[in-house]
């Protein structure tokens, strides 16, 4: 960092026009997952925020490595507000491709696709 070659990121920052960083905490500390813009679509990437699908439809499941648990869960819910306000596609950790959130009988559930 002295050398001037290190930005340290702490909040939502713009790299690109079609890359921006979030803040996702609750799994680790300084945990970040990206949104990518490009073509008029929009994906998150969410790293460990999400351990399967079956933690979008239960957002307070805590997962063993989660070192904050009950941020881990709110950050969750954030997430999956803002993807379905963005209509957003998104990827999770630990599980293969894309999927879109979808809300059936008030429950949301993951859908690959």
């Amino acid at each position: 960092r002295r050398l001037g070659v290190l930005d340290l990121i702490t909040g939502e920052t713009e790299l690109t026009g079609e890359l921006t960083v979030i803040p996702t905490p609750g799994h680790t500390p300084g945990s970040m997952s990206m949104v990518v813009n490009s073509g008029g679509e929009k994906a998150f990437i969410m790293g460990d925020v999400f351990h399967g699908p079956a933690q979008v439809t239960e957002t307070d499941w805590v997962f063993h490595y989660d070192m904050d648990p009950d941020k881990a869960g709110e950050t969750r819910r954030a997430m999956l507000d803002r993807a379905e306000l963005e209509n957003a596609a998104i990827a999770i950790c630990h599980h293969s491709g894309f999927g879109r959130v979808i809300k059936e009988s008030g429950r949301r559930y993951w859908q690959a696709l």
